[in-house]
């Protein structure tokens, strides 16, 4: 029992020591459009597609106020966001949103 939990131990310290060791990077990109995602009952906006038309970043709004799908397109859509991530865009493997700020 005791070797279970010592490796249990050394496993979460091993992948978060894989996370912290990996290089935080800030990219700046424009919303292109605010949608209601049905299966996590959250609001998303997502970016305007990279050059090959298939990579996007989407991203959680808040939308405390309650406001329309339409007011909130009217609102965001145009506006830089800033992301902050871990992780390789070019593999698109195991990316992790550290945060976003959308900029004035």
């Amino acid at each position: 029992m005791k070797k279970i939990f010592l490796f249990v131990l050394l496993f979460i310290a091993f992948t978060g020591q894989v996370f912290a060791n990996e290089k935080e990077t800030g990219v700046t990109e424009t919303i292109d459009y605010i949608y209601y995602d049905l299966a996590s009952g959250v609001y998303m906006a997502d970016t305007v597609p990279d050059e090959s038309g298939e990579g996007f970043w989407s991203i959680e709004i808040d939308n405390e106020e309650g406001e329309s799908i339409e007011a909130l397109n009217k609102r965001y859509k145009g506006k830089k966001v800033e992301i902050v991530f871990i992780g390789n865009v070019d593999t698109n493997n195991e990316i992790k949103i550290v945060s976003s700020e959308i900029l004035d």
